[in-house]
């Protein structure tokens, strides 16, 4: 038995010395002469299935930003008129040194229809924004789920670690958000 030494491939169906023949040709009248020239853009790369490339979403980060912000200000509207029905104000209790107030059965309703299942704080509202922020900061990009976890996991620790606990709409929020982030990046 006989073992042939491999020829370099050159172009397939042709022999080297054809290969050679095609490069010292000149070029054929009418065709136009032009070298590959990269330019870079805003194009964005599609992989497989169709899906692109991650982006961060900065509509979607403004929107979620400013939806927070509505939430953060009803919030606060109904500590301020709480205080002031005690006839008391944030700088009046800093000055007083004083530690609690008295919530009152005004505060005590408004504050329960924020964190209702339905309402704008409730565990619901609250985990589709965070969800929606994280998938916006991503891309939607499914390798940086771990570190998306990871932080969303760090700041509740660092508000239960703050708050000495967290109250049972804060842990039904965190896992909320946990599975519908495992199910987005499936």
């Amino acid at each position: 038995m006989r073992i042939h030494p491999l020829q370099p491939v050159t172009g397939y169906g042709k022999t080297p010395e054809a290969n050679n023949k095609e490069e010292a040709a000149p070029p054929k009248a009418g065709i136009n002469n032009q070298t590959d020239v990269y330019e870079p853009g805003s194009k964005e790369k599609v992989v497989t299935y169709g899906r692109s490339l991650s982006k961060t979403d900065h509509t979607s980060i403004a929107r979620l930003k400013d939806e927070s912000e509505k939430a953060y200000e009803s919030l606060r509207r109904i500590v301020i008129e709480l205080l002031e029905r005690q006839g008391l104000s944030a700088d009046r209790l800093k000055e007083a040194g004083m530690k609690s107030v008295k919530v009152d059965e005004a505060a005590r309703v408004e504050a329960a229809r924020f964190v209702a299942d339905d309402g704008p704080l409730g565990a619901e509202a609250v985990s589709n924004r965070i969800v929606d922020f994280a998938i916006a900061l991503s891309g939607g990009d499914k390798a940086k789920l771990g570190e998306l976890k990871g932080a969303i996991k760090e700041g509740f620790r660092q508000v239960k670690e703050m708050l000495g606990g967290l109250p049972e709409v804060s842990m039904r929020t965190y896992d909320l958000i946990m599975e519908k982030l495992d199910k987005h990046f499936e």
